[in-house]
Parts: structure tokens; C-alpha cells; sequence
């Protein structure tokens, strides 16, 4: 069957494979997976919707979502038979933040960047051998891929990995390199020309990943100020298109992601 275009995974990366269910409590992952949804569409919607877009049997989540709604984490309006997340879910992270995420100034450099672009916006973080796609707003052209948030990527080979790992020392990347090597058997990374790549990286202050899972597609990334967030946990920015878009457009992204790192450090308006 032929796939639309809006329904082609996107990756950017070899793909890190499924987390380790086996060890995952699966209602509470479904719980955040509801809420991500929400975070992505940005209405209410039906629990069938929720069920199909997230691969969930809708007897199990009919079930979840009542549970919630029964908690005070979601509204449900019996006219059209669809949930909302309250305000509760809203104050959940409140604490964490007190800076750009708290006060929207990131959201709305995010949703400029994919509005001057209308290319997918990807914002992620490191975690061990991996880049996990925080939050992402999808590409609005014609020819879009589907990029869940939740994915992850191997650092050491995406556009996001790259730059977050740029900021480390090359003994700390090694290390990285060798782990990632010891723990995917599948995907052996040359660490000489992986080193290269990241001091490169490191010199220009972005990463283009020039696709090596999905045929002709990539991205280019940038960090973001260490203080968008109050535990100054790095996070990565970046531009997801097809190979031959983001070279054209190479220094015209370039220039609106550090324009995005600018407005979110409060030293620029790119509203």
C-alpha cells in the first residue's frame, strides 16, 4: 500500500529502536503518550482518534482516558464525546521553569521558525547514547514526514546528538562513541571520523546530518542557551527537511535557528 506523504517516519539517524517495555510500566507510558498527543495536535479529541493515532486498543484507552478524567488530569465535554487536558496538567512542570519555557518565549520562536520555513521543528535532548525528540511541530509543505515526539536517535549520528555532544570534551564523546558501539551491535560508528564531524560541528556551532536511515533527508541543529531551563539540562533545535531543500537553504536556516537561539536568550525579537 502506498503510504502519503504525510504518513512517511522520518529519521534523520540510524533509529535507537523501541524502549525497553519489559521494564516499562505500560499505563503509565500510555498516560504520557496521551499527553504528548494533545501537546502535538493542540485540540480536543475523541478517544478513538487518540487510540488510532497512538496504536493503543480503544477499549484500553477508553479506559485510561475515563481514569484520568475521573483524576482531574482531563475534561470531557459529552456533547462531542472529546477529552481536553485542565489546567492541572498546565501547572504539572510550572516549577521547573521560570525563564523562556515558562514565559512562551521559546513556543513562540518555534512556531516563527516553522512558519518562516514550513519545515518540521524538532527540539531535543541528550540522554546517555541517545537524542530524544522533546517536542516537535510537524512540516507544513507539501512533501511532510511524521517525526513522533518521543523518538530517539543515536547521539553520536544525528544532527541533534552532534551539536548536544559538540559541547563536551573528546574524551567524553569517545566514551560516548564506544558505549554507543558496545550497546547497538548493529550500527558500528567510526569514531575517528564521528570526532571529525562533531569538531566540525563544535567550529561552525550547528550539525548537518545528511540522512543515513531515510533516503535523501536530514537536518541541521543548533543548541539552545544552557539557561532555558532552570536545571541547565542542554537542548537541541533543529531544521528536518529533504536532502536537497536544506542545502539549498543551508545558511538561510542556519541563520534563522541562531536567530531562534537569540530570541529564546532574550538578546533578540523574531516576532
Amino acid at each position: 500500500m502506498t503510504q502519503r506523504p504525510e504518513d512517511i517516519p522520518f529519521q534523520t539517524a540510524p533509529n535507537a529502536g523501541p524502549l525497553d517495555t519489559q521494564t516499562s510500566v505500560k499505563s503509565a507510558l500510555r498516560t504520557l503518550h496521551v499527553f504528548e498527543f494533545f501537546l502535538l495536535n493542540r485540540r480536543h479529541a475523541t478517544a478513538k482518534e487518540i487510540a488510532t493515532d497512538l496504536n493503543i486498543p480503544q477499549s484500553s484507552m477508553s479506559m485510561l482516558l475515563r481514569s484520568l478524567k475521573d483524576h482531574g488530569y482531563l475534561d470531557y465535554n459529552e456533547r462531542d464525546k472529546t477529552y481536553l487536558p485542565t489546567p492541572r496538567v498546565t501547572l504539572l512542570g510550572a516549577w521547573l521553569d521560570q525563564g523562556p519555557i515558562r514565559d512562551g518565549r521559546l513556543i513562540d520562536a518555534l512556531n516563527w521558525l516553522s512558519e518562516e520555513t514550513r519545515e518540521a521543528v524538532v527540539v531535543a535532548t541528550r540522554i546517555g547514547i541517545y537524542s530524544h525528540y522533546i517536542y516537535v511541530i510537524p512540516a507544513t509543505g507539501n512533501l511532510r514526514y511524521h517525526i513522533p515526539i518521543g523518538s530517539r536517535r543515536l547521539a553520536a549520528t544525528s544532527a541533534t546528538g552532534q551539536i548536544l555532544l559538540s559541547h563536551l570534551d573528546d574524551e567524553e564523546i569517545s566514551a560516548i562513541i564506544r558505549r554507543t558501539n558496545s550497546e547497538i551491535a548493529e550500527v558500528q560508528i567510526d569514531l575517528k571520523k564521528t570526532l571529525e564531524t562533531i569538531r566540525a560541528a563544535r567550529a561552525a556551532e550547528y550539525a548537518f546530518s545528511r540522512g543515513q536511515v531515510t533516503p535523501g533527508a536530514g537536518a541541521i541543529a543548533v543548541t539552545l542557551p544552557h539557561s532555558i531551563e532552570t536545571a541547565g539540562r542542554p537542548l537541541a533545535v533543529s531544521i528536518a527537511s529533504l536532502l536537497p531543500t536544506l542545502e539549498q537553504r543551508e545558511a538561510e536556516f542556519v541563520e534563522k535557528l541562531t536567530m531562534v537561539r537569540e530570541q529564546v536568550a532574550g538578546a533578540k525579537d523574531v516576532s
